[in-house]
């Protein structure tokens, strides 16, 4: 396969899983906003924003209309609903002949939906219906292109970065979540470069918190079956980092990532694969009392540099040169 169209396909699972990540966190944050004041709505936006790494691009004063608006419409957003699903569309259109007809339909519906809704009043007046729609629509593309594609290099590059993305937007919502929530004690604190002071909220193990970062990675209802009425902080982590059985794990996705790396090489060594060996046996062997006990933040601010690490190396090993892509471009440029 050609080096540009195996770079098409990869980005455009990154692409698909952005929008669909961005759109499920922003309609969680949406609805935990209704029943808050506003200090804790402003710091619940603040904090969206920090885990998309979009606050220095935001800029503005935490405003949750505007906020709002910027991570779903803005065009100028890379990080944007519609942004990511206009680039992921381009890609799979750039490569037809690689992909199923069905697959094709289905990325280029969602777009078209889009296109044809009145997205500004959507989100004054119902922003929930908007936000079910493009998940839903987004994860017909998985199981479309899952049923209709061959396992072939084009399916592999595809899941490949959706995994990668997956993994990333996992970590970076505990990693910041979980910071948050440890911090919040104490008098009020002004965010810089807003205009209003956000309190600091209850205490890290507030149930109806941690009932979001769950739902954020749509793993609330399997958290539930498997613990019940707890909401303990390290069940929460345990379950989102380490849970083999769990999509959105980071454990289960860098294992899968690492899968289609190993299938792309024929089995053969890589660095790319070797990368990620290491970085899925640090949380395979690991315990999560463990993770406490050595620094949560730091450990999932290591694990999020391996990953980007491993997407330069897939990048030298099969596109030719840097992707200058990723979640972290977003944040630079």
């Amino acid at each position: 396969m050609l080096a540009r169209l195996a770079e098409n396909l990869f980005w455009a699972g990154r692409y698909t899983e952005r929008a669909e990540d961005t759109a499920r966190m922003v309609d969680v944050t949406y609805h935990t906003q209704l029943e808050s004041p506003y200090g804790e709505v402003a710091m619940a936006w603040y904090q969206l924003l920090e885990v998309l790494h979009l606050r220095a691009a935001y800029g503005a004063p935490i405003e949750p209309v505007n906020v709002m608006r910027f991570l779903v419409l803005d065009a100028d957003n890379p990080g944007s609903v519609t942004a990511s699903i206009e680039r992921a569309r381009e890609n799979v259109r750039s490569v037809r002949e690689l992909v199923s007809s069905e697959l094709w339909e289905a990325v280029n519906d969602l777009h078209l939906v889009l296109g044809d809704r009145d997205l500004e009043a959507e989100l004054a007046d119902q922003p929930y219906e908007l936000f079910r729609t493009v998940r839903r629509m987004s994860m017909t593309i998985y199981g479309v292109a899952s049923e209709t594609m061959p396992r072939d290099e084009g399916w592999r590059f595809m899941a490949l970065g959706r995994l990668l993305e997956r993994a990333e937007m996992t970590c970076r919502l505990i990693d910041v979540r979980y910071a948050q929530l440890e911090a919040m004690s104490g008098p009020s604190q002004r965010l810089a470069g807003d205009t209003a002071e956000v309190p600091r909220g209850p205490d890290r193990t507030d149930f109806h918190h941690w009932i979001a970062v769950l739902k954020s990675a749509s793993a609330f209802e399997a958290y539930r079956r498997r613990y019940r009425s707890s909401m303990d902080p390290a069940d929460v982590v345990e379950f989102l980092l380490l849970e083999r059985d769990l999509p959105r794990s980071v454990l289960f996705c860098l294992g899968g990532a690492r899968r289609q790396l190993e299938a792309l090489r024929d089995g053969r060594p890589s660095r790319a694969a070797r990368q990620l060996g290491r970085t899925t046996a640090s949380l395979e062997f690991r315990d999560v009392g463990e993770l406490f006990d050595v620094g949560l933040q730091e450990f999932l601010e290591d694990v999020q540099e391996q990953i980007a690490v491993t997407a330069e190396q897939i990048a030298d090993e099969f596109f030719h040169h840097h992707p200058g892509g990723a979640l972290h471009a977003i944040a630079t440029g």
